[in-house]
């Protein structure tokens, strides 16, 4: 009897039903697909809607949770765009064929792949810090969407740095600190996870960084204070957290100044550590357009 009409009563052919009931087909890997690839469906993804028909097959919470994700708007979000071609994989099972992120692949590999698409946004992640120490994307992102929000972390901005920087962020739970507890600022206020580290932005000559925010200290002054525009910000605070006043590296005023300023005129002499407080009379200590001594 003519197979078509069959199909259009309903009933299923001698050749379909023996293919449907053949009980090694489920024992093997990917059993389904297989049986799907006997009866004529492509079961090599080409494209969104092969993807997410034979994929979600097995990953079916994978595919759905994908969906509703950022990686979602690209203009070919497809599985095999990011993991390869899937047919070894249906073939044989396993991850056999597929490029899936494991901590088996290398991180430059990982990378590469991200990249591909990333790299108008990252493109010198490879001579950054953690690019250096071969962390790969993967490390702080999440790949297919575990949280809704971009930019896809494993968890809060923060502290998904704090999973690697616990001294660094030991010091945010100090009484003197940039309001990071608070929310006021993030680690990415003033570090780009993706570039290399620059002094020239974070302390350093110009301090880019710092006086985003403390435009007043930042000058350009008439008389500038030397140590600021040659070691820094860094060299008189602590950028994360202190437990002196002014996040000072040192307790004490008369002490951090006297570090640098050793040879001061005898008549300072008479001053001491406890007694002195040398911003009492160099007020202008960050800079100034009238006094090269920073008195006013």
């Amino acid at each position: 009897m003519d197979e078509e009409f069959l199909k259009e009563v309903g009933v299923v052919s001698t050749k379909e039903k023996k293919i449907k009931d053949c009980p090694a087909l489920d024992d093997r890997p990917h059993g389904r697909i297989r049986r799907r690839r006997r009866v004529g469906v492509a079961a090599k993804p080409t494209a969104q809607a092969k993807d997410t028909q034979t994929c979600g097959t097995c990953h079916e919470e994978v595919v759905k949770r994908f969906s509703s994700r950022p990686h979602a708007g690209l203009t070919e979000p497809t599985c095999t765009a990011c993991h390869g071609s899937a047919e070894q994989h249906v073939d044989e099972g396993g991850k056999a064929g597929v490029f899936s992120f494991a901590a088996s692949n290398p991180a430059s590999a990982k990378t590469q792949k991200c990249l591909t698409c990333h790299e108008k946004d990252s493109p010198r992640f490879t001579n950054s810090p953690h690019g250096k120490a071969s962390l790969d994307c993967t490390t702080c992102h999440h790949i297919h969407g575990e949280v809704a929000a971009s930019p896809l972390l494993k968890t809060q901005k923060n502290t998904d740095c704090a999973r690697c920087h616990e001294d660094v962020f030991a010091e945010f739970q100090l009484n003197r600190r940039h309001r990071l507890q608070e929310g006021i600022v993030t680690c990415t206020s003033c570090h780009n996870p993706h570039e290399p580290a620059l002094r020239i932005r974070l302390a350093g000559f110009k301090q880019e960084e710092c006086i985003r925010c403390h435009t007043d200290k930042g000058g350009p002054f008439l008389h500038e204070h030397q140590a600021s525009r040659v070691e820094g910000c860094n060299i008189c605070h602590q950028a994360h957290g202190s437990p002196n006043r002014h996040m000072l590296t040192e307790q004490n005023i008369a002490d951090l100044c006297f570090s640098c300023h050793s040879e001061a005129p005898a008549w300072h002499g008479s001053f001491t550590s406890q007694g002195a407080n040398c911003v009492t009379c160099h007020s202008s200590i960050h800079g100034s357009n009238l006094d090269k001594k920073f008195l006013k």
